[in-house]
């Protein structure tokens, strides 16, 4: 019997090693027939001229093969930001605001230097149709430096959509604006699917910092969201819109009462030697959490409670900075602008971390 074909959806793009792995290993792989993605989408250092190209405002930048402190920050002020041509989830992107922190970044290059904009960090996601038309998806604040958690700057800590409302309208109005703008030139080149563009906003101000290709680390959360209102989910529709069947219909056009927060290590090396249960916690008045039952996502997370997803197994050996836990709470966990815990936040992230046992690894 001729075995039905298996569509997997890829989180970045199908590397070449990827298909000969899976081409051995028994069931057919239905791979998405689009091309490889050019350059440009996927080299940070490429990327910033086509999105000006797109008349969006980006960061004012340059890229250099030569880290010379004094330059760049006559250029660009203190801070300035330091990002390697390829990375995700924050990894290769520093803050830099004097010599030692520049000290710390790998040798290498070419690399892309901007201008530090203080703003509100934004992910917004955008999907391209088979059919080449563009449908804009809801937006969340990203938790990418945020305080308290022992977070380097970059790092993506999870995300907020319904603190996005909390912002100016003519802001939220600009970025769907770029989104619109972005898919329109993805669609030219052919991509299909979704997609997610990183923005900062400042005020009514929009800047574009980069756009990823692919499922963003927020997606699975607002599938969730569009599951409960009854709306086929973004994963779904990535798929299917990459193998040529429209999703065109209902959309989630909006979003709140969804936020993830990734619960990461902040001290040195260790081993896991005690796991809390997956699940549902209740969050007491003051501050603990008490297991209620299973729980998979948002979907059984109730008003009062987080659950707690992605833990890691017993005698894992973590480094600082690796990921315990991911948070799902209906309740806002920061301030609006994704860079402090509120109280709440505070006690969830100090109740869940005591309930794992941790030892020291001897160095």
């Amino acid at each position: 019997m001729a075995r039905p074909p298996l569509a997997l959806a890829s989180y970045g793009q199908w590397w070449p090693e990827w298909r000969a792995a899976l081409a051995g290993s028994g069931p057919h792989v239905q791979a998405p027939p689009t091309g490889p993605l050019p350059e440009f989408l996927l080299d940070k250092t490429l990327m910033r001229p086509w999105l000006r190209s797109l008349h969006l405002k980006t960061p004012a930048d340059t890229v250099t093969t030569r880290l010379d402190h004094r330059l760049l920050r006559r250029r660009f002020g203190s801070p300035y930001v330091v990002q390697q041509p390829r990375g995700t989830g924050g990894h290769g992107t520093h803050l830099v605001r004097d010599e030692q922190d520049l000290s710390r970044i790998s040798p290498g290059g070419p690399w892309l230097v901007s201008q530090y904009t203080d703003g509100v960090p934004i992910n917004h996601h955008g999907l391209v149709g088979s059919d080449g038309t563009v449908c804009v998806l809801p937006a969340s604040v990203q938790f990418t430096d945020l305080r308290g958690v022992g977070a380097s700057f970059g790092t993506y800590f999870g995300c907020d959509f319904g603190a996005v409302r909390r912002l100016p309208a003519a802001g939220r109005d600009r970025g769907r604006e770029a989104v619109e703008r972005i898919g329109q030139g993805l669609a030219r080149l052919g991509y299909r699917g979704t997609f997610g563009a990183d923005l900062v906003m400042t005020g009514d101000e929009v800047l574009l910092l980069e756009v990823n290709c692919r499922m963003q680390s927020s997606t699975w959360l607002l599938g969730e969201l569009e599951l409960a209102a009854g709306v086929l989910p973004t994963q779904l529709r990535h798929v299917l819109e990459q193998h040529g069947h429209s999703t065109a219909g209902d959309h989630l056009a909006g979003a709140s009462g969804a936020v993830q927060l990734m619960l990461r290590h902040s001290g040195p090396p260790c081993r896991v030697t005690g796991v809390p249960r997956r699940g549902r916690y209740a969050v007491t008045a003051r501050g603990d959490v008490v297991w209620r039952g299973e729980g998979y996502g948002l979907l059984e997370c109730g008003e009062d409670e987080i659950v707690l997803l992605h833990l890691p197994r017993t005698a894992t050996v973590l480094a600082s900075g690796a990921s315990l836990a991911r948070v799902i709470s209906r309740r806002p966990l920061t301030t609006p602008d994704g860079r402090s815990l509120t109280a709440l936040g505070q006690h969830v992230v100090s109740a869940a971390t005591e309930l794992f046992t941790l030892e020291a690894v001897a160095p």
